[in-house]
């Protein structure tokens, strides 16, 4: 979610009033073990997680604090957790071609702020790498991905898309055709801007950018908070969440409506489990422990995180783990692959690996 502190003055004033005390275990400092989960440190928030073909490597997104201060693309081998930055690059030159919007023209500079990402394959079978970025500019970034058979896989600017005035964007999901969908959670210029959100009330919606018509409003997608957004394979229904409205809603592309509902409260993020089951990761709001952990986004949070698994058919739900405190929580997304899970945070310094058997009992 991510939501800066500054907006949040009510739940602030609330705090205060209420002498609230925060729990042991909030913030940790240490980059210890618990039992059969693993932090891997020296890392700046990995918000987002998506998995490169073949399984050798994630593309992380490494948060910025909604463009307050730089993030990075973070290239992360799991077979030694050995990390290298992908962008920004020393020297990053636009290419002959642009893919996204006509007004966008120059890479983002060193201030790129990363936030949702996704990666896709286009109808050409090529990689695309979308990120949306909070930082010189507000954007979806669009990279392609480049695989080369025994060398790591590399990063290309092509381009952005450009959300209409007044936005900041959350997430993003690209299709096949190099249409692009993303998430607007609040408007920035708005008197209340995000504590509506927090409060409840209709901050956001969902928009569709396609090649040469620019963006467009999806109706009926408004909600509070507007967050994560996943698409189904065969890219016929979106599934966003609604954060503060406590649900996820689905949302058939072609007939442009919602078609059903399930309640869950405060999910972030999502990705596809290995049995076609969608994964959320979901957040337990309380206010004494936000604020405490959101007054140095570089310290990490033990704000209890639950992956809630959503069948796309049914809108049944079931919990697949939760967990409270070191060595890590505030999770914002939960990652297959292989025997592994990885989970990213919005707060603090590290990745948190743990064993697939954990979410399948």
């Amino acid at each position: 979610m991510n939501t800066p502190a500054r907006y949040l003055v009510a739940p602030a004033l609330a705090l205060l009033l209420c002498g609230c005390d925060v729990p042991k275990g909030t913030l940790i400092t240490d980059c210890e073990d618990n039992g059969a989960l693993h932090p891997v440190c020296g890392l700046q928030s990995p918000e987002d997680i998506a998995v490169v073909p073949g399984g050798d490597y994630l593309l992380l997104s490494e948060l910025g604090n909604m463009g307050e201060y730089p993030g990075r693309i973070t290239l992360f081998r799991v077979d030694d957790e050995s990390t290298r930055t992908l962008y920004p690059m020393a020297i990053a030159q636009a290419p002959a071609v642009l893919q996204g919007d006509p007004g966008c023209v120059e890479p983002p500079g060193e201030e790129m702020s990363p936030h949702g990402s996704h990666l896709v394959q286009l109808e050409d079978g090529s990689w695309r790498y979308l990120v949306v970025n909070h930082g010189g500019r507000e954007a979806v970034e669009l990279f392609s991905l480049e695989l080369s058979a025994g060398g790591e896989p590399e990063l290309r600017w092509q381009g952005c898309v450009l959300p209409p005035a007044n936005t900041v964007m959350n997430d993003v999901v690209g299709l096949a055709s190099g249409d692009v969908v993303y998430t607007r959670m609040y408007h920035p210029d708005d008197f209340l801007g995000a504590l509506r959100g927090m409060l409840g009330l209709v901050s956001g919606d969902v928009w569709r950018w396609s090649p040469g018509s620019g963006s467009r409003l999806l109706p009926g997608t408004e909600g509070a908070l507007t967050n994560g957004i996943e698409i189904s394979g065969d890219e016929r229904y979106l599934f966003v969440n609604q954060y503060m409205d406590k649900e996820i809603h689905k949302y058939d592309l072609q007939a442009q409506q919602r078609v059903a509902t399930a309640s869950v409260a405060h999910a972030d993020n999502s990705t596809w489990g290995p049995g076609g089951e969608l994964w959320l990761a979901t957040h337990d709001m309380e206010i004494p422990v936000y604020l405490a952990c959101t007054e140095d986004h570089r310290v990490t949070c033990g704000m209890a995180s639950t992956i809630v698994a959503l069948d796309p058919e049914t809108m049944a739900t079931r919990v697949l783990f939760r967990h409270q405190g070191p060595p890590m929580g505030a999770v914002t997304v939960a990652t297959p692959n292989r025997d592994k899970v990885y989970l990213g945070s919005f707060l603090g310094d590290r990745l948190l690996v743990a064993p697939l058997d954990e979410f399948q009992r």
